[in-house]
Protein backbone atom coordinates (compact mmCIF):
# COMPACT_ATOMS: atom_id res chain seq x y z
CA UNK A 1 0.00 0.00 0.00
CA UNK A 2 2.01 3.08 -0.87
CA UNK A 3 2.07 5.98 1.36
CA UNK A 4 -0.14 8.95 1.97
CA UNK A 5 2.20 11.44 -0.15
CA UNK A 6 2.79 8.65 -3.02
CA UNK A 7 -1.19 8.02 -3.30
CA UNK A 8 -1.07 12.15 -2.94
CA UNK A 9 1.61 12.12 -6.17
CA UNK A 10 -0.23 9.84 -8.14
CA UNK A 11 -3.41 11.48 -7.62
CA UNK A 12 -2.16 14.99 -8.66
CA UNK A 13 -0.26 13.51 -11.80
CA UNK A 14 -3.81 12.60 -13.24
CA UNK A 15 -5.45 16.11 -12.44
CA UNK A 16 -5.19 18.92 -15.07
CA UNK A 17 -2.86 21.78 -14.53
CA UNK A 18 -6.34 23.93 -13.24
CA UNK A 19 -6.88 21.00 -10.65
CA UNK A 20 -3.05 21.16 -9.26
CA UNK A 21 -3.20 24.57 -9.40
CA UNK A 22 -6.38 24.47 -7.06
CA UNK A 23 -4.52 21.71 -4.79
CA UNK A 24 -1.53 24.16 -4.84
CA UNK A 25 -3.71 26.94 -3.15
CA UNK A 26 -5.32 24.85 -0.84
CA UNK A 27 -1.80 23.52 0.42
CA UNK A 28 -0.85 27.24 0.57
CA UNK A 29 -3.87 28.16 2.57
CA UNK A 30 -3.08 25.03 4.98
CA UNK A 31 0.59 25.93 5.54
CA UNK A 32 -0.66 29.60 6.09
CA UNK A 33 -3.07 28.38 8.71
CA UNK A 34 -0.75 26.09 10.72
CA UNK A 35 2.18 28.90 10.77
CA UNK A 36 -1.01 31.59 12.32
CA UNK A 37 -2.12 28.89 15.09
CA UNK A 38 1.69 28.51 15.91
CA UNK A 39 2.06 31.70 16.46
CA UNK A 40 -1.31 32.22 18.07
CA UNK A 41 -0.24 29.69 20.52
CA UNK A 42 3.10 30.96 21.13
CA UNK A 43 1.59 34.68 22.29
CA UNK A 44 -0.94 32.93 24.47
CA UNK A 45 1.74 31.26 26.55
CA UNK A 46 3.43 35.22 26.53
CA UNK A 47 2.41 36.81 29.72
CA UNK A 48 2.93 40.26 27.87
CA UNK A 49 0.78 39.22 25.13
CA UNK A 50 -3.23 39.14 26.33
CA UNK A 51 -6.24 38.39 23.66
CA UNK A 52 -9.41 39.78 24.08
CA UNK A 53 -12.08 37.49 25.78
CA UNK A 54 -14.21 36.28 22.98
CA UNK A 55 -17.19 37.57 24.85
CA UNK A 56 -15.55 41.11 23.51
CA UNK A 57 -18.36 41.48 20.81
CA UNK A 58 -17.29 45.45 20.37
CA UNK A 59 -14.62 47.81 21.12
CA UNK A 60 -15.25 51.01 23.01
CA UNK A 61 -15.53 54.17 20.70
CA UNK A 62 -13.01 56.50 21.54
CA UNK A 63 -13.18 60.23 19.94
CA UNK A 64 -9.87 61.49 18.43
CA UNK A 65 -7.90 63.82 20.20
CA UNK A 66 -8.48 67.18 17.96
CA UNK A 67 -5.16 68.87 17.98
CA UNK A 68 -4.59 73.17 17.03
CA UNK A 69 -2.89 73.39 13.78
CA UNK A 70 -1.81 71.85 10.88
CA UNK A 71 -2.04 67.93 10.80
CA UNK A 72 1.41 65.91 11.07
CA UNK A 73 0.07 63.90 7.63
CA UNK A 74 -0.63 67.48 6.07
CA UNK A 75 3.12 68.59 6.79
CA UNK A 76 4.07 65.23 5.75
CA UNK A 77 2.24 65.20 2.16
CA UNK A 78 3.46 69.10 1.80
CA UNK A 79 6.80 68.09 2.13
CA UNK A 80 7.29 65.42 -0.15
CA UNK A 81 5.98 67.85 -2.91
Amino acid sequence: MPSIKEALRQMIEQMSDEEAHHMLEFAHHLQHRRVVSLTVKHLATDPVCKVPDSAMKVFPVVEPIHGKGITASRLLVDDRR
